[in-house]
């Protein structure tokens, strides 16, 4: 449940970051810098995949290919001057392995894939050579029963070594320019590789900046769920939290624990009078007065329009009495910056002490409410306490409480 808390809490904090035009500004730089880094890196991978290609065997191939083209001339122009079966039997040779130097070459080929779009003029030329050459082996074997077409034979051979010759030229020029395509994609690739590691660190940046901004909304978020906006102290919200844990705490360790309620006097005469900006501007510098005085284990919170709350732990009666009447005397005695004389407030106090945390917060603030309303009746600027009994009652009604209260008075 905590994990959903916090999720909810963050998508909150999301939707907030995006209404904000810094906020959306900062999602789609991000947003497309990530596209722009998944485009350029599949052009990475592809360029790394053309840059990687090994031609060498190819290339061996074509030129093993290309030595074959001129052996066999020679044996045709030697069979031209003196035909023997020998030198057709040695045509045969070399156009069996014409024949496999062109399957090598085919072979090669398809094994690499950005070759095969730049030789694909080729292929026509492939096919007619492969039907040639074996043609040409057809012929040759007929030419050894047949004497007469040897002539005819040396003359096919001689167009089938021309052809090869060409096609082999093709290739290979092909294959050099794919080379020097390569070398271009190596430099385009070290520039790619650049590109994508600033765009890389620039989303990163921008997605650290925003994750810190949204971690700074959620702080801001946190402290205004928990603070007064006025006056930056703690609201009721937060002291009832912090209570309910004290009270616990004062129970187990058998500890006193005090609650002030401190209420502004006759603050809507000064509203009234001096205005509202007077009248926030007297809660402001009150409410830094009260922080400056307060220790920092105890908790000041603003409850209300003019009335704070101090909760005091391991705090007995006499001393939360001390301590409520150099409050109501430092506020009496100091004079407001910036405010008129007669606009400076004084302060009346209720004091209740819970001796082992065995009420509840609602049951501690009951006792100081009337302890305060007790104060304003007896003239304001005044310190009274409400004690509840030492021991609750055997039903432990709420009510019971009400009948042994006692009363104590400080006048300064």
């Amino acid at each position: 449940m905590h994990h959903h808390c916090q999720l909810a809490d963050a998508l909150v904090m999301l939707r907030r970051f995006l209404r904000q035009p810094g906020g959306r500004l900062a999602f789609i730089f991000a947003v497309i810098l990530c596209a722009m880094s998944a485009v350029m890196g599949s052009y990475v991978y592809s360029a790394c995949q053309k840059a990687s290609a090994d031609y060498t065997t190819l290339v061996s191939d074509i030129v093993l290919a290309q030595q074959a083209t001129p052996q066999l001339r020679a044996a045709l122009e030697e069979g031209s001057r003196q035909p023997s079966s020998e030198h057709i039997k040695y045509i045969d040779y070399f156009t069996s392995l014409s024949k496999q130097h062109l399957n090598n070459i085919q072979s090669s080929i398809e094994r690499h894939r950005y070759l095969i779009s730049d030789v694909e003029y080729l292929h026509n030329h492939f096919s007619e050579l492969n039907n040639r050459l074996s043609d040409l082996t057809q012929q040759s074997q007929q030419a050894q029963q047949r004497p007469e077409l040897i002539d005819p034979l040396q003359r096919v051979a001689m167009e089938v070594g021309g052809a090869q010759a060409w096609l082999y030229n093709q290739l290979l020029e092909e294959v050099r320019d794919t080379s020097v395509q390569q070398r271009l994609v190596m430099q385009r690739l070290s520039i790619a590789v650049s590109a994508l590691l600033v765009l890389m660190v620039s989303a990163a940046i921008t997605l650290c900046l925003a994750v810190i901004h949204l971690h700074r909304q959620r702080n801001v978020m946190h402290q205004l769920m928990l603070t007064d906006e006025l006056t930056g102290l703690y609201n009721r919200r937060h002291l009832v939290n912090i209570a309910s844990a004290a009270l616990t705490q004062a129970q187990r360790d058998r500890a006193p624990l005090s609650l002030l309620l401190l209420d502004l006097d006759h603050f809507k005469q000064i509203n009234d009078t001096y205005g509202h900006p007077t009248g926030d501007e007297v809660l402001r510098q009150i409410s830094k007065q009260l922080r400056e005085l307060s220790r920092p284990s105890d908790t000041l919170a603003r409850i209300g329009g003019e009335e704070f709350c101090l909760l005091m732990p391991n705090t007995a009666t006499h001393d939360a009495l001390q301590v409520a009447d150099r409050l109501r005397r430092e506020v009496e005695v100091n004079t407001l910056s910036g405010i008129e004389q007669q606009a400076n407030p004084t302060i009346s106090i209720g004091v209740t002490t819970c001796q082992v945390g065995s009420l509840t917060f609602e049951q501690l603030y009951s006792f100081a409410d009337k302890a305060l309303y007790q104060a304003k009746a007896l003239g304001r600027n005044r310190v009274e306490k409400l004690l509840p009994p030492t021991e609750p009652s055997p039903d432990n009604k709420p009510q019971a409480y009400g009948h042994t209260l006692i009363r104590e008075s400080s006048d300064s």
